[in-house]
């Protein structure tokens, strides 16, 4: 059967940032598509709520407490889904995050901090974990990048810059990394998680209005994006960027208010 080939039955994911929004989202679709995974977050009281939801749903999990900028605590975190599973099929770099600050108002501190977190843990992560999949001669790398790479990123230059970096890094990861380990990334627009929501709330309305598609998006949306490209159904799928947004381009007023 050709859906068959979106299961994700025997494989172990492992997902940064797992602890809610849109991570927690992968974790639950990735579980209730057969996979067993390592939820990473920096929060332990996040990662083990999820953890035991993802349990809930028939599937092994293990919680690991992970500051994805930190080499060493990456290293454990690897030999910790070692352990437990043997092996790593896939992994989604989802931890990030930014402030909303402009441009000339943003500290060089701030800004190296902003693409640490966005765009070093990302590198940081794909290495570890891709030594491991190349050895296995198999494996998916799913990058969590953004819309604002692409896009102007009003109040938030770092993290558009960084995003940026995480579009490069990917296609240039999936030609070192081939014929073994694909290397794509989902792009998302506004999505709407508990974290998103009060910067989405005073411009609800108008980002609706301005989304061909008339909705802000949902974590389940990115969720099956990163299902298709963990999944054999993407096996001739590799450097490749989706824009997961409702088809919105840019609506510059709506950011200056976010910003």
């Amino acid at each position: 059967m050709i859906l068959d080939r979106f299961a994700l039955t025997g494989r172990v994911a492992i997902i940064t940032g797992a602890g809610r929004g849109i991570g927690k989202g992968i974790a639950l679709a990735f579980a209730e598509a057969g996979a067993d995974m390592v939820l990473i977050d920096i929060t332990p009281d996040a990662i083990e709520r999820a953890v035991s939801e993802v349990e809930g749903l028939g599937r092994r999990a293990l919680a690991v407490a992970c500051d994805v900028r930190e080499p060493e605590q990456i290293d454990l975190m690897v030999s910790s889904a070692m352990g437990k599973f043997g092996r790593i099929d896939v992994l989604v770099n989802n931890a990030g995050g930014t402030p909303f600050k402009p441009t000339l108002k943003t500290s060089p501190r701030t800004w190296e901090a902003i693409v640490r977190q966005n765009l070093t843990a990302t590198f940081l992560c794909s290495k570890a974990v891709s030594i491991v999949m190349l050895d296995q001669k198999n494996g998916s790398i799913i990058n969590i990048s953004s819309r604002d790479s692409q896009i102007p990123s009003l109040g938030m230059a770092a993290y558009g810059a960084a995003k940026a970096g995480v579009n490069s890094l990917t296609k240039t990861l999936a030609w070192e990394l081939a014929p073994y380990v694909r290397v794509n990334a989902i792009l998302p627009g506004a999505i709407w998680t508990e974290g998103s929501a009060p910067v989405l709330e005073p411009v609800r309305d108008r980002v609706i209005a301005n989304t061909p598609l008339k909705r802000i998006g949902r974590p389940e949306d990115i969720a099956l994006a990163a299902i298709y490209l963990a999944s054999s159904a993407s096996d001739w799928v590799t450097g490749k960027l989706f824009e997961i947004d409702g088809g919105i381009e840019f609506v510059p007023a709506a950011a200056e208010e976010m910003g």
